[in-house]
């Protein structure tokens, strides 16, 4: 990785500085001519700010300044070497001669933690220190950063690509994760949107018996707030993922391109997403933009808003509007055609999606798809609904059909679970494909299917974008709702029946639950964590509440904050991050306030592993410390 973070440019073999002041200047500013960072003076106080909390001098005369900070586009690595040796406050004592100075994005991966490491494992090998010391071209520093990389990694010497592929193919993959992360930001935000809009409208059509928006009385009113809900979900949507983006400059560009986006092209949700990724992009380059010091407070408030709103609008109107609008009509058309074998088709691919991962990303790309369609193809929420709560209510019965081959708390979770299945929350399942993934989810993967396919073929049509029984009052064709649901429920349950065997004696007096305490004061805690998932419900509290047991196993003291959608419980402070050793996002969405982790090690990984895999995950958390796992 660092030949691929550094160039002839960034390199200085003879320092002028005299003093760490200096120093920072000097080699910010070569970061500064090379594109790497916008604003010298920002990432200089960003460098300081991390020096406060530990000197990053160490021993041989090594000084390895580094900073997260808003002020840098790309992770970069300046090198310089002082002859004559800086007073840097090092561990020694002695001044230090070999300087990398490592600038990595705000928010992003945390290239200064890979970096750190590889640095780490290069200033170890023999030679290395005094070789680079003792350079005196740039192309001699070169050539040692990628000797190192071979040197100090001889077990991959014999298999070049794993050292020419991942930097390319890492930085494309981590992109497309951060990509969906934006897009899942805006999504968690919308669905409120298109819930209560739904379903208001749907029970005023309902409770006219007409079949059509009720054109006075109290009924209308109520069918006004549902078609403003279903009208602003679209704008919500764009604008979040452009807020996910570039914070709250593209609030407005991403809200008001959407609207018009949807409202005058008719691109529907498509468009919105579109238009929220663009407006992202199109402010975050006019922040790259600077401002004379008498403007940069009208920057964030007036600047960026008014110009990013002008420009976007602008590529929506005489751009990508009419293409958009184009698409979405030929999908919408090729919809409608689906009929007979298609929908079974369709509904085995949308009942899968939905009860594969039960809230998480894939049930939210299938549940999404439906939930957009429901003005124009409510039939697919017919489907969609049912395979929605399948998961909890096909465990649910699985645990009265055959008791024995569950535990206490399971069979307690599956009271649990009947109740969030008939309300459509698809989380109720998650306890028992956590406990016994190999087969819970192939069984309520069928059930789902099942579910879906029966919806479809029995015409059931739900005008809401929910599922579960609750949204009954609202589905034309109630009978094959119902029978869906049960012929999904009773697959699941007889599947996973078959594939598991009766619970021990045993297995069953150690199944008392984890003894955990949260911790909620202040600086307390060695580990932190935050838990979001999309939807800011189970996925969120059930991660949550695995690490917090996991950690009571370790002898670890962790505090974990929630971003769900109540907003942001047990929020952590600055108190708590000088304190503790580092920090685990667990998240399927953009963490907010994430900048207040740039001086502390970041251990970045999925909803899905802190469910899954707690104590793994925390044993991380000794090893990137260098701490004995025992």
């Amino acid at each position: 990785m660092l030949p691929t973070m550094t160039n002839d440019g960034l390199i200085c073999l003879a320092l002028r500085a005299t003093s760490k002041e200096a120093l920072f200047d000097e080699m910010a500013e070569l970061l500064v001519r090379d594109g790497a960072v916008s604003d010298r003076q920002q990432f200089i106080s960003d460098l300081w700010a991390r020096e406060q909390l530990d000197c990053t001098g160490f021993e041989q005369g090594v000084a390895l300044p580094h900073a997260k900070s808003g002020a840098v586009h790309r992770p970069a690595i300046a090198i310089g070497i002082s002859q004559q040796g800086i007073e840097y406050g090092s561990e020694d004592g002695q001044p230090a001669q070999l300087f990398f100075m490592i600038a990595s994005p705000e928010g992003g991966a945390n290239h200064h933690i890979e970096v750190l490491a590889e640095l780490s494992t290069r200033l170890l090998a023999p030679g290395f220190i005094e070789q680079m010391k003792a350079a005196t071209k740039v192309d001699e520093v070169l050539s040692l950063l990628s000797a190192g990389s071979c040197a100090a990694q001889p077990a991959k010497a014999t298999l070049p690509t794993e050292e020419e592929e991942p930097a390319r193919e890492r930085g494309f993959k981590e992109r497309l994760a951060t990509l969906k992360q934006h897009l899942l930001f805006g999504t968690s935000h919308m669905i409120p949107f298109i819930v209560a809009g739904g379903v208001l409208l749907s029970l005023s059509v309902m409770m006219s018996g007409k079949g059509a928006v009720p054109e006075t009385g109290f009924l209308k009113d109520m069918a006004t707030m549902g078609i403003a809900g279903l009208t602003l979900f679209t704008a919500v949507l764009g604008g979040y993922i452009a807020y996910s983006l570039a914070d709250k400059p593209g609030l407005a560009p991403g809200m008001i391109g959407s609207w018009v986006a949807v409202q005058h092209y008719q691109t529907g949700f498509l468009g919105a997403i579109l238009v929220g990724f663009i407006a992202g992009f199109v402010v975050n380059q006019l922040k790259r933009i600077k401002l004379p010091d008498s403007m940069s407070s009208l920057g964030s408030i007036f600047i960026y808003p008014l110009i990013g709103t002008f420009l976007v609008c602008g590529i929506v109107m005489w751009v990508i509007g009419a293409p958009i609008a184009a698409m979405m009509e030929s999908m919408n058309q090729w919809l409608s055609g689906m009929a007979g074998s298609g929908k079974v088709m369709l509904g085995t691919i949308l009942g899968g999606m939905t009860a594969f991962d039960m809230g998480g990303p894939v049930n939210k790309v299938a549940t999404l798809f439906a939930q957009t369609q429901v003005d124009t193809q409510p039939w697919l929420m017919g489907g969609v609904g049912i395979a929605i709560c399948v998961p909890p209510l096909g465990m649910a019965l699985a645990t009265l059909m055959s008791p024995k081959r569950y535990k206490k708390e399971e069979r307690e979770s599956g009271k649990a679970a009947a109740i969030m299945g008939m309300i459509g929350i698809s989380e109720g399942a998650i306890p028992f494909a956590a406990a016994d993934p190999v087969r819970v989810i192939p069984a309520i993967v069928a059930g789902g299917i099942v579910g879906n396919v029966t919806g479809f073929m029995m015409n059931s049509i739900n005008h809401a974008p929910w599922g579960g029984w609750i949204v009954l009052p609202v589905v034309e064709g109630k009978i094959g709702y119902i029978v869906g649901t049960l012929l999904g429920a009773l697959t699941t349950a007889i599947i996973v029946n078959l594939l598991k065997k009766p619970v021990t004696e045993e297995e069953e007096e150690t199944s008392t639950a984890d003894d955990y305490q949260a911790i909620e004061a202040e600086g307390e805690a060695d580990v932190l964590a935050i838990t979001a998932c999309p939807s800011g419900v189970a996925h969120t509290f059930l991660a949550a509440k695995s690490l917090q047991k996991a950690a009571a196993r370790a002898g670890i003291k962790l505090k974990v904050e929630t971003q769900g959608a109540n907003g942001i419980i047990n929020r952590i402070t600055a108190k708590d991050v000088a304190n503790a050793r580092c920090v685990i996002l667990a998240h399927d969405v953009a963490i907010k306030y994430r900048e207040r982790f740039k001086d502390i090690e970041v251990i970045d990984t999925k909803i899905r592993e802190a469910i899954h895999d707690p104590d793994g995950l925390l044993a991380r958390t000794r090893a990137s410390t260098g701490q004995d796992a025992a």
